[in-house]
């Protein structure tokens, strides 16, 4: 195929999927950050150098708050002393409150703040309304992305053809000009910059479309030799809250420093540092005296956990902490102001055309 071929392509593709591509890129911008700054102005207390309340104390406390009219199905502790504990409730899905682990009070209930829940709805179904909204455009906005997605991996590989230098002289086909003129500039913006985006565009592209179609990723997972990942359901209510107290204080000896989620039988412990940023060990205990009666390290989970954990860690830059997210971040911000560049290249040939004729 010719060089033609593939410009005619980037051009097809861009124009009519360039402006959803910008909009798919800033709210990932933003999303890249929710776990470090969403609980922010909602989960922030005063430690004083105290220690916290015991758990069981804690989980009473809440249970009392709700007045029979809810469950606590678990609570998640975590590294952080200012950082508020996260009690989970049976209804509705991903209800939670805040508690103040050092006073038992609490604080209010869990929300995702404004402007991750707009870019989250921006970023997977177009502004569509998720299935516990109501589903309206859910389907069809989740559609729109995914073709938006796959557009965009054809378009960042005719881009790469078509940037290709003949000679292979890389050196000069990485330079941008700036005493050319406007023209000349974003030219060279829109090629060294796709180039330079592209890495991490296509990680994005390959790990996100797993949300998009349930055909890409039975096929990813059949590639990588595993099942489907199954998301796991905690929704039996708390019961014994002593023997939670109990559990919880041995394995948060054995583990000071990780961020603990603690459910009915079980508790998942975080392993955190570089890598799979969902990677957990997960205790077994007695609901009826708090013995931890098993241990499963996360090496000897699923093959289908470890290639769930590893899909969300690469789409989101965290594998190496806030370099990878930074690097991410640029990236990203790059993808948007591509489409942006590509409309103003395209016009500007356009009016020239038009001159000549």
């Amino acid at each position: 195929m010719s060089k033609n071929f593939f410009r005619k392509l980037h051009l097809w593709l861009s124009v009519p999927f360039g402006l959803i591509l910008v909009l798919i890129c800033l709210s990932g911008a933003i999303l890249l950050f929710e776990r470090d700054f969403g609980y922010i102005g909602q989960a922030e207390v005063v430690s004083n150098g105290n220690k916290p309340l015991p758990l069981d104390s804690i989980l009473n406390a809440t249970e009392n708050y709700l007045s029979g009219n809810n469950s606590i199905v678990g609570v998640t502790t975590y590294p952080d002393s200012e950082h508020a504990y996260k009690v989970m409730l049976a209804k509705p899905a991903m209800a939670a409150l805040w508690v103040d682990q050092y006073t038992g009070e609490v604080l209010g209930q869990y929300e995702r703040a404004k402007i991750f829940k707009i870019a989250s709805s921006a970023h997977r179904r177009l502004f569509g309304k998720s299935k516990a909204e109501g589903a309206f455009g859910a389907k069809s906005g989740k559609l729109i992305i995914g073709i938006s997605t796959i557009s965009l991996l054809l378009i960042i590989i005719s881009g790469f053809i078509i940037w290709w230098p003949k000679k292979g002289n890389l050196k000069d086909a990485l330079k941008i000009t700036t005493n050319k003129g406007a023209y000349r500039f974003w030219f060279d913006f829109h090629c060294v910059g796709g180039v330079v985006s592209s890495f991490v565009l296509i990680v994005c592209i390959i790990t996100g479309l797993n949300w998009s179609f349930k055909w890409y990723r039975d096929g990813f997972y059949a590639v990588l030799g595993s099942n489907v990942a199954k998301s796991a359901s905690h929704k039996t209510p708390a019961e014994n809250f002593i023997a939670w107290e109990r559990a919880y204080n041995e394995i948060k000896s054995l583990n000071p420093d990780a961020e603990i989620r603690m459910y009915q039988g079980d508790a998942d412990v975080v392993e955190g540092g570089f890598g799979n940023q969902q990677a957990y060990k997960t205790y077994s205990f007695d609901s009826n005296d708090g013995k931890i009666t098993s241990v499963l390290p996360y090496s000897e989970k699923e093959r289908s956990n470890h290639i769930k954990g590893w899909i969300y860690t690469l789409h989101v830059g965290s594998w190496a902490g806030w370099i990878t997210k930074i690097f991410y971040l640029l990236s990203v911000i790059i993808g948007a102001i591509l489409p942006i560049t590509g409309y103003y290249l395209w016009i500007k040939r356009l009016i020239i055309k038009r001159k000549h004729h």
